[in-house]
């Protein structure tokens, strides 16, 4: 299905941007054809939730940090209820417009990762891409990631790994060697004189170690999906018969397999991108 950005989209996109990032500026059009690349994304995410048997449709699920609303329109269109979140005042009127020019629902609303208006255990499934590493207050937000979040329910996160040979070459979000392992305020400097940002918007870095930590001790079990990834890829070009079986295997007993291949050195040090699908401690609710 090929997704539509009309006029009317554009110019609130525009409206946002160009006040701080000019058309003329290099990283303009990559930042523009990144954000509406989302839906793409989106679904890429759908996909993955599927392989691992956990199911979209008809669930209820937080997208947090919604930006311009392509993952949730990605999973809006795929059955499922979603509520989007956004600290920018202009998300979501960019997201209700996105949404509106491909005839689906979405609920996006201002309001901060930090202190998510949702009662307890309000979700099934909870969206943060490419998002807590922008968080100043990461450690109030991943508390209110397993607030929310309903027992049994899944997670999806990514997080950039700051020591990553490729990150520290050329970082994601400004193009800059070596500012991914610079202290905060000498990389706000860095940014600054290099004119990508005002300041460096990227607080959160944590070790691979550190954030799967941290959920555990909020009841919520990380486990990368890379091994998923790697495994398909293997066997796809055999036979489909044998991937089958062997796919059903591995979504059985997926979290024990991938919990093995997280403590790879090559997994810690070297992916530039962590991908985890994490799973909320306790009795599922029907």
């Amino acid at each position: 299905m090929k997704v539509k950005v009309s006029g009317e989209t554009m110019k609130l996109w525009e409206e946002f941007v160009t006040p701080f990032l000019p058309k003329e500026h290099f990283l303009y059009k990559p930042y523009t054809e990144y954000t509406f690349r989302g839906v793409e994304r989106g679904n890429e995410i759908v996909e993955l939730f599927n392989y691992v048997k956990i199911p979209v449709g008809g669930k209820l699920a937080l997208d947090l940090g919604l930006g311009s609303g392509g993952i949730s329109i990605a999973f809006s269109m795929r059955g499922a209820k979603v509520v989007g979140i956004d600290v920018e005042k202009h998300y979501p009127r960019i997201a209700h417009s996105w949404a509106r020019d491909n005839n689906v629902e979405l609920d996006a609303i201002l309001a901060s990762g930090a202190s998510l208006p949702f009662k307890d255990e309000a979700f099934d499934i909870i969206i943060c891409n490419d998002v807590i590493e922008h968080v100043k207050e990461a450690e109030k937000c991943s508390e209110e990631i397993s607030r929310a979040l309903k027992c049994g329910g899944a997670l999806y996160i990514t997080c950039p790994n700051r020591i990553a040979p490729l990150i520290v070459a050329r970082d994601g979000h400004y193009g800059l060697p070596l500012q991914s392992l610079m202290p905060k305020k000498l990389a706000d400097a860095y940014v600054r004189a290099a004119r990508r940002a005002v300041h460096d918007n990227v607080p959160y870095q944590p070790t691979f170690t550190g954030l799967v930590e941290r959920f555990r001790k909020l009841g919520i079990k990380l486990y990368s999906v890379e091994l998923s990834m790697q495994l398909k890829s293997f066997f796809e070009p055999r036979s489909q018969k044998l991937f089958s079986r062997i796919k059903r295997v591995i979504a059985r007993y997926f979290p024990g397999a991938v919990e093995i291949y997280s403590k790879h050195f090559f997994l810690k040090w070297f992916t530039p991108l962590w991908r985890f699908i994490g799973i909320k401690k306790g009795k599922k609710q029907n």
